[in-house]
């Protein structure tokens, strides 16, 4: 009997949710002068990409605050992300979005 090696929207969800702090510091390299907080997937964004990988996007808040320049703003931005399962560790890695001026 062959089972399913979809990954359930949920249980993905539930993932991002729980390590939302890791893939802030991931995208910490995308925005170094913001703060960025609140990362959840978007429902309904999970995708088939290319060679068993999925792709989802992911919303967040990047905040920026400086008191010497009285700023303090929250901006909410998007980002596709790249999941590639590893079946046999039981493990997800998340990618980026590549950026050629990174």
């Amino acid at each position: 009997m062959a089972h399913s090696t979809a990954i359930q929207p949920e249980l993905l969800a539930a993932a991002i949710h729980e390590h939302a702090e890791q893939i802030g510091y991931m995208l910490q390299a995308y925005f170094p002068r913001e703060k960025i907080r609140r990362v959840a997937l978007v429902p309904g964004t999970i995708a088939a990409g290319q060679e068993g990988t999925l792709k989802a996007q992911i919303d967040f808040v990047k905040e920026e605050f400086n008191s010497c320049s009285a700023i303090d703003t929250e901006l909410k931005d998007k980002m596709t992300i790249t999941i590639v399962p590893d079946r046999s560790a039981g493990t997800l890695k998340l990618e980026g979005e590549t950026w050629p001026e990174l």
